[in-house]
């Protein structure tokens, strides 16, 4: 539910400060005022129209359908805001958000209903109701549904498996010979793991062979003035044990060397390079000695999975089979309930239409290709009319009485923005409106801009849109100044004694 709503900078108005109630919110002014805009500015708030405001926000309460992820926080309410100054930011409780990120987020909360707007008429919105229907006459339908669509994935990946396989056998051959190309060059090289780093440690030391003789011969003087330093200890009288350890440590280290050298003498130099050389052409087409072993270990088991192709595609084609034939017969059992449920959400749709004047409607379910869903489509059958046919006022009806149909069978919940849902009805049509509205605001939270005087009575909220000192205001009305305003809806800017009492009447009607 929106709690609060603010708007700074946006075009025509000052500022919008407003503290929404629960149920339905009515919207109105003449035209011209900037009900639009106000409109339009709260849609942006929810990713769903284009910022104008330069600072805007609205305060909601926090709601079980909203799946925060990582903006999860202890706090009751959650804000969002938009700032418009060099580009739009959009935050949620502080936190940086795209537009994109926010709109999903929003749409299981919050949903637009514009004129002519023919989203709830959709095959696949109405799918779902007639599926909800289902699942509340038969409370084992949703697992069928369920397993049905676990079947329906499971047999998507197999047949893109076997369509794999499929074009691959076709060029099997080929596969085949061009793993086995790549086997026998990288088993031509044979590397090793670490074999490069061993290669270039024994490049460096035969770099440096003559360098280290050179220096163990001189350093090796050394050794010959050992009596004459062990003489100078003794006439000191200093322990020479330290002095000994040292130089058995220097002679050992300089033998380690020598023998070192000795193993080098045996060493082809040329070898050593040419390997090096082959190892590095390995690295450069494959990264790594590491990725070019891996990479084999991989075209070994492609190898493998081609020579027995054949075998293992009969016996995927056989699963695949058998999955669509099971999937098929759910999906026959699922459109034997869908059939007895479209007439049961046929009623109840009709009912609400009989409310709002509109002769009554037929769902009806054809086949269609095998999807996730099913194999069936629901449409909305007019008595042979076409929807494109409809006014903007019976279109308008059709969709208030789906969704007060959804509603009442999923328990439905939110925030509805409406514009205008009344425009193009008469007097009798609009009373009915206002009627189901605040039927439906039970479980929403509705705000509708109207130009109807039914549907601002039987608002809990009254919000004015209007010009003043050439700029534009918005307002929540009290009891006096809600008669003013739907008065002006009845009779116009002048107004009239009797628009008031009838004013006072409606307001009356609906309250009570």
């Amino acid at each position: 539910m929106i709690e609060r709503f603010y708007a700074k900078s946006l075009v025509g108005f000052e500022t919008i400060d407003l503290e929404l109630n629960p149920g339905l919110v009515a919207v109105t002014g003449p035209s011209g005022a900037g009900k639009s805009v106000f409109m339009g500015s709260l849609l942006a708030l929810f990713g769903l129209d284009e910022v104008k405001a330069e600072r805007s926000e609205v305060v909601l309460k926090r709601s079980p359908l909203l799946n925060l992820e990582s903006y999860e926080s202890d706090e009751t309410e959650i804000t969002l805001r938009a700032v418009k100054r060099d580009k739009i930011r959009y935050f949620l409780n502080d936190l940086t958000i795209s537009k994109k990120r926010l709109r999903e987020m929003m749409k299981p909360v919050v949903r637009h209903i514009a004129q002519r707007d023919n989203s709830e008429l959709s095959p696949e919105l109405l799918l779902e109701l007639v599926d909800a229907m289902a699942a509340f006459a038969d409370p084992g339908f949703s697992e069928r549904k369920d397993a049905f669509m676990q079947l329906y994935k499971d047999y998507r990946q197999k047949s893109g498996r076997l369509e794999t396989m499929r074009s691959d056998e076709k060029r099997v051959k080929e596969l085949i010979e061009f793993a086995e190309f790549e086997i026998a060059k990288i088993d031509e090289t044979a590397p090793k793991q670490g074999e490069d780093e061993e290669l270039m440690k024994i490049k460096r030391k035969l770099s440096k062979k003559e360098k280290i003789a050179e220096a163990i011969a001189k350093a090796s003087l050394i050794f010959e003035a050992e009596h004459d330093v062990h003489e100078a200890l003794e006439l000191i009288e200093s322990d020479s044990a330290l002095f000994d350890e040292a130089m058995n440590m220097l002679r050992n280290e300089f033998e380690r060397a020598e023998e070192a050298l000795e193993e080098l003498e045996d060493t082809d130099v040329e070898r050593v390079l040419d390997r090096i050389e082959e190892l590095a052409a390995l690295k450069r087409r494959y990264g790594s000695i590491e990725e070019a072993i891996s990479y084999r270990d991989e075209k070994i088991k492609e190898l493998e999975y081609y020579r027995n192709i054949d075998h293992e595609l009969g016996d995927l084609e056989t699963e695949v089979e058998m999955l669509l034939l099971a999937l098929r017969k759910e999906a026959e059992n699922i459109s034997y309930s869908r059939k007895e449920a479209s007439q049961k959400v046929e009623r109840f749709i009709n009912g609400y239409l009989e409310q709002l004047r509109m002769p009554p409607l037929r769902l009806e379910i054809s086949p269609k290709p095998l999807d996730a869903s099913g194999v069936d489509e629901v449409r909305i059958d007019l008595q042979g009319s076409s929807i494109d046919t409809l006014s903007g006022g019976e279109f308008n009806r059709i969709g208030l009485a789906i969704l007060l149909c959804k509603s009442e069978l999923a328990g439905g919940e939110g925030i509805l923005l409406i514009d205008e849902i009344d425009a193009n009805v008469s007097g009798d049509e609009s009373i009915a409106i206002a009627r189901l509205l605040k039927a439906l605001s039970k479980n929403y939270q509705i705000v509708a801009i109207s130009h109807q005087p039914h549907l601002s009575a039987a608002a809990s909220q009254h919000i004015l849109v209007a010009k003043e000192d050439g700029g534009s205001v918005a307002m929540i009305l009290k009891q006096e100044e809600r008669v003013a305003e739907i008065s002006r809806m009845i009779a116009g800017e002048k107004g009239m004694a009797e628009a008031s009492k009838l004013a006072r009447k409606i307001l009356k009607e609906f309250a009570s």
